[in-house]
């Protein structure tokens, strides 16, 4: 249900599994109309707002990226028309795909915090007027180096013994 784009069930999965959250203000038990209930389920709500306006951004984003994985070049309007979606909007669907995509990347340093950003995804584009042109950036492993470097500790261990 959730990879069918489901928000109901984002919301049921995210109140089921989510870490019961206080409200750091004492509640004030002497108002007129005090509702206990509503009070202690505030916190909930708002977290679940956040993380509910988090999945209606991202909600596209499986369907952007296979349709990426497809082409090299293509139109703006073109891959917007499959989308079923104006122009500009869809933009702005790719743009929060390239933000959404970006990672810092520990490098050095004492802090997890260091590094660069770099893009978690295996796809990337750029849009040049109303192109977008796209590149896949999966790098195949290099499994000769590593035979060959096997092979030379082997070599070295024979010659040792």
């Amino acid at each position: 249900k959730m990879q069918r784009g489901d928000v109901a069930e984002f919301e049921a999965c995210f109140t089921f599994a989510c870490p019961k959250f206080l409200s750091p203000v004492p509640p004030a038990y002497d108002a007129v109309n005090f509702d206990s209930d509503a009070l202690h389920k505030e916190p909930l709500k708002l977290q679940l707002k956040v993380f509910m306006e988090e999945v209606q951004q991202q909600l596209m984003l499986p369907t952007i990226r296979s349709y990426l994985k497809l082409y090299t070049t293509m139109p703006l309007d073109k891959m917007a028309g499959f989308m079923e979606m104006p122009g500009e909007e869809f933009r702005n669907h790719l743009l929060a795909f390239k933000h959404k995509m970006k990672n810092v990347v520990w490098t050095k340093g004492t802090s997890g915090l260091e590094g660069e950003f770099k893009s978690g995804s295996e796809v990337d584009f750029y849009i040049d007027q109303n192109m977008i042109h796209i590149a896949d950036t999966k790098v195949a492993p290099r499994y000769g180096d590593f035979f060959i470097r096997q092979i030379i500790k082997f070599d070295e261990l024979n010659r040792g013994l």
